[in-house]
């Protein structure tokens, strides 16, 4: 029906369908980033400065949003109307449609795709984690273990991650725990993060990132370090993101001749510090404590979350590494993904 209603307008009233459909993302942007100036809004959207002004007028006088020195607000009524806007704009984008389509493809339990490409309006990163820490949330329970990797879209859902009321349970960094990596998006200061806005609890892997494998089994005998190996085994929810394997390479500090030959080879995605080619299969295991894919319990439930246009090839190689229940992503990601695996 609805669908149906949305081919109507665009045969009788293309205009009119227009000016709603910008309404629609001007009021769904403003949502997520509020407070928000009309230039910046503009700018971020691809848009002129005078479309901004023309639709943010009319939602001003239909009460939808306010206008101060400060920028643009959501009103109560306009929160109150926010998850409506939300779900007409990812109709006219065929997001559902993009969703079905992912999550048959990849074989994937649910693809989420948020509108926009973090690539080109850093907001919509923000609204990536907020759409995964809502729907982590709803599979937690008193009792729960989760274990969490790091990074820059990780910490978008450890900001967002909340709950009415504190929540018995153990938050863990999903590999260890010292690298180079800006501290604020290391596994363990996420774990501690989302432990803190849950009211749970956490635990830490207190170990340099990287280490040769007679280190590495010295280190598994700790018992500080077992407890929180065994923790991240049965955990039941694993959180993860993606990175693209050149950008990683970098930034994990791999020596030279590592980052040549896993690259020579073809590899494309990253996660948990393991390097993945186009077909899933893993070129190289992380050298850190942490998740050992291999070993995880049947019921542990696979959460990955990355966006943006250049990650696509990143996220298709994970995802045939591994079974996931939930992706959540973006369009741009998602309409690149669709486009490599349809060639």
């Amino acid at each position: 029906m609805q669908d149906g209603f949305v081919q109507l307008m665009q045969t009788l009233a293309p205009d009119l369908l227009q000016e709603l459909a910008l309404r629609a993302l001007v009021m769904e942007r403003i949502g997520t980033m509020a407070p928000v100036g009309r230039r910046q809004l503009a700018a971020r959207l691809g848009l002129t400065e005078r479309e901004i002004r023309s639709a943010s007028t009319l939602l001003r006088d239909g009460g939808f949003i306010t206008l101060d020195a400060s920028g643009m607000t959501l009103t109560p009524r306009g929160r109150d109307v926010l998850p409506a806007v939300q779900a007409f704009t990812r109709l006219l984008n065929g997001l559902a449609e993009m969703e079905s389509s992912l999550a048959q493809k990849l074989n994937i339990g649910r693809v989420c795709v948020v509108s926009g490409d973090a690539d080109t309006d850093d907001s919509v990163q923000n609204e990536v984690g907020r759409s995964a820490a809502q729907r982590v949330r709803s599979l937690l329970h008193n009792g729960s273990t989760m274990a969490v990797s790091g990074g820059s879209t990780m910490a978008a859902v450890a900001r967002a991650m909340q709950s009415p009321a504190p929540m018995r349970v153990m938050v863990v960094p999903a590999r260890g725990g010292l690298g180079r990596a800006d501290v604020t998006t290391q596994a363990n200061t996420l774990a501690a993060e989302i432990a803190g806005r849950l009211g749970g609890s956490h635990r830490l892997i207190h170990l340099p990132d990287h280490m040769d494998e007679a280190a590495k089994q010295e280190m598994l005998r700790l018992p500080d370090v077992r407890e929180v190996m065994e923790l991240i085994q049965r955990a039941d929810v694993i959180l993860h993101g993606i990175g693209r394997a050149e950008d990683a390479a970098r930034d994990a500090r791999l020596s030279p001749a590592q980052a040549r030959r896993v690259l020579a080879d073809g590899a494309v995605g990253e996660a948990f510090g393991s390097y993945f080619d186009r077909d899933g299969k893993c070129l190289l295991e992380s050298s850190s404590v942490g998740v050992d894919l291999a070993r995880l319990t049947p019921a542990s439930r696979m959460i990955a979350v990355a966006c943006g246009k250049h990650k696509a090839e990143a996220i298709i190689a994970v995802m045939k590494h591994d079974r996931h229940e939930l992706l959540v992503t973006d369009e741009g990601a998602a309409r690149e993904m669709l486009r490599v695996l349809s060639t």
